[in-house]
């Protein structure tokens, strides 16, 4: 599936029109700006994003990290939901699938995060459904 590439919060120009982006580069681009995007900040969309940014400049401590954690997973886990509830229209309307193996998270392998007074940094290493790692890095500050 294609999306169009965002730089610095714009559209990417490519040859004779805007960039797009598929497989690893699509799930690190859409991951990264959903872990980043304020919760509720979309009106059309009020449970995308995350409160990530609402946990900088708490006391550092282990609940913290797992606060954290668990907002990333649930970011993640709300990712692979609409995965699969696009994957399951397009089977009942027999469309073709508009997702290839390489557009598809098949498991997390791995969720990092570094703390710090103003700045959360979250680092995620995913399966796709090819097989193929994509790690997804990410920076919040306020």
């Amino acid at each position: 599936m294609k999306t169009l590439a965002l730089v610095g919060g714009d559209l990417a120009l490519g040859n004779g029109g805007y960039k797009t982006l598929t497989g690893a580069a699509r799930i690190r681009q859409d991951l990264a700006l959903a872990l980043a995007e304020p919760y509720g900040f979309d009106p059309y969309h009020p449970e995308y994003g995350s409160v990530l940014y609402a946990h900088i400049g708490e006391p550092l401590t282990a609940e913290l990290e797992l606060l954290v954690r668990s907002e990333v997973v649930r970011v993640l886990q709300q990712y692979v939901d609409s995965q699969q509830a696009q994957i399951a229209a397009d089977n009942l309307s027999g469309s073709r699938s508009r997702f290839s193996y390489q557009d598809v998270i098949k498991s997390v392998q791995s969720i990092t995060t570094d703390i710090q007074y103003d700045t959360l940094k979250v680092a995620v290493a995913i399966t796709t459904q090819s097989g193929a790692t994509v790690k997804v890095l990410r920076t919040v500050t306020l």
